[in-house]
């Protein structure tokens, strides 16, 4: 049998050339229904249902014939590839049935089909096509824009200025580098256009175009400042990623309304598909957090599979049917990953990731503006999320070395078996791991044990792995630093490093597993990056576990363990069933407490800057109070100045209750210092050998005691201080026992949204009548008091204080000084803020006097003298006289008092 004769090679480029002449009548018949937008012709993919078509060909310039689906992964460079992703099948075949549907075998280099009819007349060979020349990109963009370039008017030939609806200025540290513009369609859909100031190749003229940068890209920054301008300005911040300029800039504000300067929010141009091409060394250094989209796409259907469904409907039927992509392959997810692994493989970024929902478990495409915009979330539930962000997944598998100048592979870098270790999976199992992989490595390098050097990767696959090890440690979140959940093997409690662990932790693994002894860096490393792995809050964790029984306490607990309650015997009797207000009082002081004690360790930072002033006589167990309330390991007293430069932040950091005892430092402070001590929600610090300032934000509530009644000097900035006098011995025991289940009732309506801060109006009503009983007056003040509200002056009083008393409409400052002895020209700044602090206190208004004097000051109140609610309306006394009894005194414990007042 004659052997047959090759095949000649089909001429792709020639048809391909061929084809391109044909391209306006060709594309539009294999995909029917689309449209032109500038050089491409958009349609509604064939993978795939959609609203927005996002498939596209380009029909000339320079890219004439490359296609690309935008929603999905298909895309090729020709005509032949678009065809045979429409047929479902290889290029080959698609030239070989192009070729002869159009006649052009002889360009291509084909056979004619067998049986197909000979012509009479063989076609002349068509004129030698002319070599397309690749045009050079007409325009280059030009970034930063220059002053020079005119301001841009966003005019596009299909789309109006009233179809934008996004409109994102690419401003960074005071440079512009142009727009992304975000279109509204017809179709309800949208088209996401960059804006920029290009130059022309060929004739060098400037102006604006829609065209994307030249590579690479900026990031977008929706507060116009970069990581680098905000480090060199003192500030410490954290770059939060996401995918998309609008989400960006609705997240920034968010952050902005609370936190400002403490978050920079980041994003980049076109979509998950280019991150790389975004220039990520912005943020080179940073603490980073990604927050990807939740994306629940499916995998895609084949080219078979999409060729033997006859419609759209039956191709959407088909696609509804393949499984989920996992999470780590969603497109969100899957940028999200690669920009981590970018920024802390690269650019050594501190990158966590967001523990968004599984895919479909919220609706396609939920990200950060759907969290805010549609399910409502604020800036504490927004700082929550933060809270839970989770270190970067190691990656599925490391890329193979390379092979070195003459050699067939990398050097001696030996991965054990199954890949990079990973955290957590190591903790099932019941044998060694560590051991096992010590082995491994003697069998790979031919050694012994002993000849083992131990490096901090090592450290740290024993720290992983070790079964006496791989429990220990985690990253203590409420205190910032490393520490142990379970004790070391040479320690007899779990909790805070010592000094000495690393060098212990050397030492330990040299006796046990015979290696060598491992420097104190690369231990210390070691230890910061596995505890980095498991965070842990020991508080809120402790909360989260609470099981509320549905007996509510948290109004009356305050009242029963300070002793002021109900007394059975003598119904009626007690000050707070007397004083309504007063009870009240302390029913919100003590709800308001314990929500505000959950709230500031489940949300960092929020506002809670109220602080309870316990008063009383020494020994009624103040201090024990409030470290019984949050635990002995998160509370102190001890001393510091407010004021004092960083002392006093460092003295918060991993409390959950500190207290100013007696006040001191309060009474050293300027009032203004004090206030802005007490607002404060975030400390910005370095610590003591830290090596940046670091943002803490505040998780603990200060709590101060004194013996006094009189302890206030400021007339205005009390609202902070809730003092409560305790005149009894306080019930601690009841306290002990019934902690937890005040806790988990506190936590309960934290939950629940329940407010945790009063109200003005409660602040009017309950809280100020017993802050302004607590002031100081000095000598000034009460003689100030004693002139205005006189009836008249005595006879001894001179012409210069005569007419001031209670029908003087109108004061100035030079006749107060003088009327309180002071010579006006002899007079001290310090006098005269008493004076002005007093009467600004009390209602009078700065301005000028009616009449002809015109003379600048103060303007009696509507309302004087003022009228002072210092005592409640008192309920009137139980009638007769009440029963005498043995029973205990009011104050001391019944036997079966432990729900009494619930």
């Amino acid at each position: 049998m004659a052997e047959r004769e090759p095949l000649p090679p089909i001429r792709f480029e020639a048809l391909n050339d061929a084809l391109l002449d044909r391209i306006d009548s060709l594309v539009p018949a294999w995909l029917d229904g689309g449209s032109m937008k500038g050089n491409e012709y958009f349609v509604h993919s064939f993978w795939r249902s959609e609203k927005t078509p996002s498939l596209s060909v380009c029909m000339k310039g320079a890219r004439i014939g490359k296609w690309q689906d935008h929603g999905g992964e298909h895309k090729g460079g020709d005509l032949i590839s678009l065809y045979a992703a429409i047929h479902g099948m290889t290029n080959g075949a698609a030239a070989v049935q192009l070729a002869r549907e159009l006649g052009l075998e002889s360009v291509a280099g084909v056979m004619p089909a067998q049986g197909a009819p000979k012509l009479a007349k063989p076609t002349p060979a068509p004129a030698p096509v002319a070599p397309r020349v690749k045009l050079k990109e007409p325009w280059v963009t030009v970034a930063p824009v220059p002053d020079m370039a005119p301001k841009a008017n966003f005019k596009h030939e299909h789309r109006q200025p009233e179809d934008i609806e996004h409109l994102a200025t690419y401003m960074v540290d005071g440079a512009l580098y142009g727009y992304v513009v975000r279109f509204r369609t017809s179709d309800g859909g949208k088209e996401t256009l960059p804006h920029t100031w290009c130059q022309s190749q060929a004739n060098s003229t400037l102006a604006w175009k829609w065209r994307t940068w030249v590579e690479p890209r900026p990031l977008y920054f929706p507060g116009g400042v970069s990581p680098a301008a905000a480090k060199a300005a003192g500030r410490v911040v954290t770059v939060v990623v996401v995918e998309g300029e609008k989400k960006a800039d609705i997240l920034q504000n968010l952050l902005d309304a609370r936190a400002p300067g403490v978050y920079l929010v980041a994003s980049w141009a076109g979509g998950c598909k280019v991150w790389d091409k975004a220039l990520w060394e912005w943020v080179a250094g940073t603490d980073v957090i990604l927050w990807p989209d939740c994306d629940g796409k499916r995998e895609k259907l084949t080219n078979a599979e999409a060729a033997q469904c006859l419609d759209d409907a039956a191709r959407d039927i088909a696609a509804a049917t393949k499984p989920l992509l996992p999470a780590n392959k969603q497109v969100g997810m899957k940028a999200m990953l690669g920009i981590g692994a970018l920024l802390q493989g690269t650019h050594g970024c501190k990158v966590q990731i967001l523990p968004i929902p599984e895919p479909l478990a919220v609706p396609d495409g939920w990200d950060c503006a759907d969290a805010i915009q549609t399910d409502g979330w604020g800036f504490d539930q927004v700082l929550q999320f933060f809270g839970r962000a989770q270190p970067l997944p190691a990656a599925d598998a490391k890329p193979e070395a390379k092979a070195a100048a003459g050699g067939s592979g990398g050097g001696k870098k030996i991965d054990p078996p199954g890949g990079p270790v990973a955290g957590e999976d190591e903790f099932d199992g019941d044998g060694d791991a560590f051991q096992g992989h010590l082995d491994w490595l003697c069998d790979q390098l031919k050694c012994k044990v002993h000849e083992i050097g131990i490096n901090r990767r090592a450290v740290v696959t024993a720290l992983r792995k070790a079964p006496a090890l791989k429990r220990c440690l985690g990253l203590n979140t409420l205190t910032g630093a490393p520490s142990t959940q379970v004790p070391w093997p040479w320690r007899e409690k779990a909790g805070p490093l010592e000094e000495t662990d690393a060098l212990r932790l050397g030492d330990w693994l040299s006796t046990i597993y015979k290696v060598k002894a491992a420097s104190k860096a690369a231990l210390e490393e070691a230890i910061d990056t596995v505890a980095d792995e498991r965070r842990f809050h020991p508080i809120r964790d402790w909360l989260q576990g609470l099981e509320w029984d549905g007996t509510s306490r948290i109004d009356k607990w305050l009242i029963h363990i300070l002793g002021k309650g109900p007394d059975k015997d003598k119904p009626g009797t007690t000050e707070l069933e007397r004083k309504p207000k007063l009870k009240r009082y302390h029913e919100l002081v003590g709800r308001f407490l314990l929500m505000g004690l959950v709230a500031r360790v489940m949300e960092p930072g929020c506002k809670f800057d109220y602080s309870p002033v316990f008063e009383g006589l020494p020994g009624r167990g103040k201090s024990t109070l409030v470290k019984t309330l949050v635990g002995v390991e998160f509370f102190s007293d001890t001393h510091f100045d407010v004021g004092n430069g960083k002392d006093g932040m460092e003295q918060l950091e991993g409390l959950w209750g500190y207290e100013l005892s007696e006040l001191t430092a309060l009474r050293k402070a300027d009032s203004e210092q004090v206030k802005q001590f007490f607002s404060s929600t975030i400390d910005r610090f370095r610590g003591a050998y830290g090596k940046y300032v670091q943002a803490h934000p505040r998780q603990c509530v200060i709590f101060c005691s004194t013996n006094k009644k009189q302890y206030l000097y400021d007339l205005t900035g009390n609202r902070r201080f809730w003092p409560i006098w305790i005149e009894q011995f306080i019930k601690l025991e009841w306290l002990q026992k019934w902690r937890e289940q005040l806790f988990a009732e506190a936590y309960h309506l934290y939950s629940q949204g329940e407010r945790y801060t009063p109200t003005p109006q409660e602040e009017a009503e309950f809280f100020e009548p017993e802050q302004k009983k607590r002031l100081v007056e000095t000598a000034v003040q009460s003689r100030l008091y004693e002139m205005l509200t006189r009836e008249g002056s005595p006879g001894a009083e001179g012409k210069v204080s005569s007419d001031l008393n209670v029908n003087a409409t109108f004061v100035t400052l030079d006749r107060l000084v003088a009327a309180l002895g002071t010579d006006a020209a002899k007079s001290s700044s310090l006098l005269e803020a008493q004076i002005r602090g007093w009467l600004e206190a009390h209602g009078w208004t700065y301005g000028r006097e009616g009449g002809g004097l015109r003379r600048r000051g103060y303007k009696q109140p509507k309302m004087w003298p003022p009228k002072f609610a210092d005592e409640d309306e008192e309920a009137p006394p139980p009638a007769g006289p009440s029963k005498p009894t043995g029973g205990p005194a009011q104050g001391t414990d019944h036997e079966d008092d432990d729900n009494v007042p619930f």
